[in-house]
């Protein structure tokens, strides 16, 4: 699954800004596992892995913008 335009940098995000941000990707994880947990067709579940892939790096790109901008405080 390719990303026709890439995300943002993340760098650039307040704090509240990322934890908002990762709010909502971790929302938009949670449904996407339960996609996965009721797919059956082997195209839609490899999709739906690559889909949780790229919101776990997401994730983990705003929890670390996180942990940057608590240093900074």
């Amino acid at each position: 699954m390719n990303k026709p335009v890439p995300d943002p940098p993340v760098s650039d995000l307040t704090y509240q800004a990322a934890k908002s941000q990762a709010t909502q990707v971790m929302d938009n994880l949670s449904g996407t596992i339960l996609q996965y947990l009721d797919a059956e067709a082997p195209a839609l579940r490899s999709s739906l892995l690559e889909a949780m892939s790229a919101q776990t790096d997401l994730l983990q790109a705003l929890l670390a913008q996180m942990k940057a901008q608590e240093t900074k405080a």
